[in-house]
């Protein structure tokens, strides 16, 4: 199982990784087939000439039997301080700059979800003194995006699965104005492009919005806790495993496409 995904993906943010939602994909998928299923994590940013060839090249090199990808929208409905200050005063300050940041989240940040107060008073000063800014554009995305799905399409007998990415937290979405209507028209254009290649389409939001009085992020308004990356889980499997499944239960997956390779 190949696995593109983002920092979110690896649990970057959650005390136990291991409760990241691939983890959790792997293991219900090896009970249900009764064989090792394991996945290999694939961070890719759906930005510039670089992002497809990535993708094709661990295609070649994994051989995967299923893909698990996501339709994120940050790279343009989110801006960040931190490439503001790349851009305005060059790599060095910003090395410098993302250390601190990172040691002034570790240390104010609440892994259970909501910002803590000190954490979310520097974020809104740092955006009123330095600025933000979104590393890409809409097209550039969804062009990347729409050429990634196209490749993955040609690739016979591969189950792929099209995650949706639930909305950024409230307190994000107060910084970056109309960021999760953005994100919705994004992920409509996507999901058409995902269902006419039948792709599977694995919809966390309705379980992200029947949790909402739950912790479902970290204090960032993007990472996912432990009880967001369940619901993310349980979305996936729901594709994999639901009506009409294509890895019906105790029924062996398809057949790899290199030979002798065993596993997802």
């Amino acid at each position: 199982m190949l696995i593109i995904g983002s920092s979110d993906t690896r649990g970057a943010t959650l005390p136990d990784p291991s409760q990241a939602w691939p983890n959790l994909v792997a293991a219900e998928l090896t009970r249900v087939l009764g064989e090792p299923v394991d996945f290999v994590d694939l961070p890719l940013v759906p930005v510039g000439p670089k992002a497809v060839p990535r993708v094709k090249s661990a295609l070649d090199r994994e051989h995967p039997d299923i893909v698990v990808c996501s339709a994120g929208a940050y790279q343009f409905i989110v801006g960040t301080v931190g490439l503001r200050v790349r851009r305005r005063y060059g790599e060095r300050a910003y090395r410098w700059f993302r250390k601190l940041e990172t040691g002034f989240e570790r240390k104010t940040a609440s892994p259970s979800g909501g910002p803590a107060r000190t954490n979310h008073t520097a974020r809104w000063l740092a955006r009123r003194v330095i600025g933000a800014e979104a590393p890409s554009t809409k097209e550039d995305v969804t062009r990347v995006q729409t050429e990634m799905f196209h490749k993955l399409s040609q690739r016979e007998g591969l189950i792929v699965v099209l995650l949706t990415t639930p909305p950024i937290g409230e307190s994000l979405e107060k910084e970056n104005k109309g960021a999760n209507r953005l994100l919705t028209e994004h992920q409509e254009r996507m999901g058409a492009v995902a269902r006419s290649h039948h792709f599977l389409i694995a919809d966390c939001r309705p379980g992200f919005a029947a949790a909402a009085k739950v912790a479902l992020r970290h204090s960032d308004g993007v990472h996912k806790g432990a009880t967001g990356h369940r619901i993310q889980a349980d979305a996936i499997l729901s594709a994999l495993l639901g009506s009409p499944s294509p890895l019906a239960p105790g029924e062996p997956a398809p057949p790899a496409s290199a030979p002798g390779r065993t596993g997802a």
